[in-house]
């Protein structure tokens, strides 16, 4: 009887390209502080400035970063393991054994195909050619 192991490989996050509209949006924020901090003369003008500027921060910054932040693909010796969603709620895992099939499909996303149950669909992963090919290749090896 053997008692292997398992041993990650890789974790591997989407693309950090990802995160370019999220930055845009708190540089906004930030830029929006900075350019009306002095210019404004009610109480209730800076409140709002505040407010706004936070929600902008918050809702489309730190939530997309979140996101980003815990979505991960985890390829190990048994098994390849994906989680994403907000602080990665969506789990779909798979033995290797269980792998009939990789395909890369339109707009860098990996396809893996299950024996009898729905695929598993892995969009923006960096380097998404070379991790397709690497799942498929310890697949063919178990």
């Amino acid at each position: 009887m053997s008692f292997l192991a398992e041993q990650r490989i890789a974790r591997i996050r989407p693309r950090g390209s990802k995160l370019f509209l999220p930055n845009l949006f708190l540089f906004a924020a930030c830029f929006a502080m900075a350019f009306f901090g002095g210019r404004l003369t009610e109480q209730w003008q800076y409140t709002l400035l505040w407010v706004g500027s936070g929600s902008v921060a918050f809702f489309f910054w730190f939530i997309p970063l979140l996101r980003f932040m815990s979505t991960f693909l985890d390829v190990t010796t048994t098994r390849v393991l994906y989680r994403s969603g907000l602080l990665g709620q969506k789990r779909r895992e798979v033995s290797l054994t269980l792998i009939k099939d990789v395909q890369l499909t339109k707009g860098r996303t990996i396809s893996i195909i299950i024996d009898g149950q729905e695929p598993i669909v892995i969009p923006g992963i960096a380097k998404h050619k070379t991790v397709a090919v690497e799942i498929d290749r310890l697949a063919a090896a178990l």
